[in-house]
């Protein structure tokens, strides 16, 4: 059974689904708090949500031991969203690079399709995936505007 729970961060409100496997859907809800029925936090969704808002805050967070739930979707997707997870923060890689990590070379504009219906933004992060000859697209509110934020977060920065 999925389960929903909902919070507010520096980028506005994040509506955020799990299940007995794993983590399933995040969506961003701007400025007005999704209309979900809230369920009790596991301890490790309680983590996630913290781990989230710290990031989005400004403290970047490692999110690739979360676990995640796939079912449901084309095992294409599956490979490429696993593929993505694989990559470090401040890591960018074209979609045609992410098609080959994820055993497919040429199907790049497939990728992109995966790429705009990512169920996990941020913890998938797919904006770290730009085109070959320039940032790509993001489908997030926002825009390339949230993605080169989102991007921002995760490179160091000198304490100077």
């Amino acid at each position: 059974m999925t389960e929903w729970t909902a919070f507010q961060t520096e980028l506005g409100w994040i509506a955020l689904a799990w299940d007995e496997i794993g983590l399933r859907y995040l969506r961003f809800t701007g400025p007005e708090p999704p209309e979900v029925k809230l369920s009790p936090l596991p301890g490790w969704v309680q983590q996630v949500v913290d781990a989230l808002a710290w990031h989005l805050a400004g403290s970047p967070q490692d999110f690739h031991t979360f676990p995640v739930n796939l079912d449901g979707f084309t095992p294409f997707t599956q490979r490429v969203l696993e593929a993505l997870r694989t990559t470090q923060p401040g890591e960018t890689l074209t979609y045609g690079q992410l098609a080959r990590m994820a055993g497919s070379p040429g199907a790049s504009r497939a990728v992109g399709q995966v790429m705009a219906k990512n169920p996990l933004p941020i913890l998938i992060p797919c904006h770290r995936v730009v085109g070959a000859s320039g940032p790509g697209g993001f489908s997030l509110f926002g825009s390339l505007e949230t993605k080169e934020r989102l991007m921002a977060l995760e490179v160091p920065r000198p304490i100077w």
